[in-house]
């Protein structure tokens, strides 16, 4: 079920960043990068409202553990910038495969209290095969 979930997200963020892309060539990468964070902002006031969930006290949350709302803006604003650039089949795989390096540096080095899960061969042939294919994506 959870691989099902993540393949959907897969999809959802393709979409998500063909629009974004769109809407930055239309209104330029800043202001589509704020349009769409008014809009995810309203849109979980909504669904806060509607689930009647409570206000945390965020001097209580680690400030680390609010650090990812900032990279969402930046992931969005590169995105936004290198879109109209090199095309959102390039921006995906290229995006895809810094996350796919740093995911697996953060496991196989137990960053952020993950569990270790050593660099095995196998990742290793994959993310090169990975590279590979977007190499010839450039070059080609």
């Amino acid at each position: 079920m959870y691989k099902n979930l993540a393949l959907i997200n897969g999809i959802i963020l393709a979409v998500m960043v063909f629009f974004n892309g769109m809407l930055a060539s239309k209104t330029g990468p800043y202001m589509s990068t704020l349009i769409y964070h008014v809009l995810g902002l309203m849109l979980i006031i909504i669904v806060s409202i509607i689930k009647k969930n409570k206000l945390t006290n965020l001097r209580k949350v680690p400030f680390l553990l609010l650090l990812p709302g900032v990279l969402s803006v930046i992931t969005i604003l590169l995105n936004n910038i290198s879109i109209p650039r090199i095309g959102v089949t390039l921006a995906v795989g290229v995006g895809l495969f810094g996350q796919l390096v740093m995911s697996s540096l953060v496991e196989h080095f137990g960053l952020f209290g993950m569990p270790v899960n050593k660099l095995k061969k196998g990742k290793i042939v994959g993310l090169s095969i990975i590279s590979l294919g977007i190499i010839f994506m450039i070059t080609m």
